[in-house]
């Protein structure tokens, strides 16, 4: 796949036409997340697939943002074991298979939710797991064009430091040693109200990841935004240098990192 081409033609879509989903599609969509690397590889999922008609009423008013239920001829669930870092590992599976959907035509949407116990019963789930991830799919009904409007991005300038906080990476730097794509793809992952909540910090081998705290977003909502930028910078550095791999634990290391972020995660360069 296309990664690069894929994640800037990224839109979230919330008005879909009735057309469903092949059948094809979800199982090259399963078949691609099985295999497909993970953020967390220990920690177990299960991904299962809906029709409107056995979700979408279910889930009106206890899911969508501000109880607003996106309306789809399809969605996907993610369940996942309890562990540190699953739900950040769900944010990554969650957007890969977005990108995979996207690959193959389908339109798509993050669902926000507060409640995994009350949407395992109102869908009859019987599962130890929680559930972490609800996206709607489908095909775009675009004939009022409201989705096609981007948002503005902060530069790499913006979101790149060197050696700590507040000294910003220079372009040209970041081009001799290959970061520049990896951080520039990064910068587009979406997040939630487009907080761009990331920062990096390059400090020499290492990249450190620290993400805003702030009262716009709940915690659940943090970790998801912060697998996808994960997701989206790993992807590029995989294709393109090595297979990256991210370490969720803190460095216990001084970066002058004001008290409205915190260091989520580190990765080796």
């Amino acid at each position: 796949m296309d990664y690069k081409k894929l994640i800037s033609n990224g839109k979230s879509v919330r008005e879909f036409k009735n057309d469903s989903i092949e059948e094809k599609y979800f199982t090259e969509i399963e078949t691609h997340i099985t295999n497909a690397k993970r953020l967390l590889p220990k920690i177990n999922i299960e991904v299962k697939i809906y029709d409107k008609k056995d979700c979408y009423e279910k889930l009106k008013n206890i899911a969508g943002y501000n109880g607003y239920m996106i309306e789809a001829p399809n969605y996907v669930l993610i369940l996942s074991d309890v562990s540190n870092g699953y739900i950040e590992n769900s944010g990554y599976i969650g957007e890969r298979l977005i990108l995979k959907g996207r690959d193959l035509g389908i339109d798509s949407c993050w669902i926000t939710f507060k409640d995994s116990h009350a949407i395992k019963e109102k869908l009859d789930i019987s599962s130890e797991r929680e559930v972490t991830a609800i996206m709607a799919l489908g095909y775009e009904d675009n004939k009022n064009d409201k989705n096609k409007s981007g948002s503005e991005r902060l530069s790499v300038e913006e979101i790149v430091y060197m050696n700590e906080w507040g000294k910003n990476a220079n372009v040209d730097e970041l081009e001799e040693r290959g970061l520049l794509d990896a951080f520039n793809y990064a910068r587009m992952a979406p997040s939630a109200l487009n907080r761009q909540p990331w920062r990096f910090i390059i400090d020499g081998g290492n990249i450190i990841l620290a993400v805003r705290k702030d009262d716009f977003n709940n915690n659940y909502e943090g970790s998801i935004d912060t697998g996808i930028a994960m997701l989206y910078f790993s992807l590029i550095i995989d294709t393109t240098m090595f297979d990256l791999q991210w370490n969720l634990d803190n460095i216990n290391k001084d970066y002058k990192i004001p008290n409205d972020y915190e260091i989520v995660g580190y990765c080796g360069i």
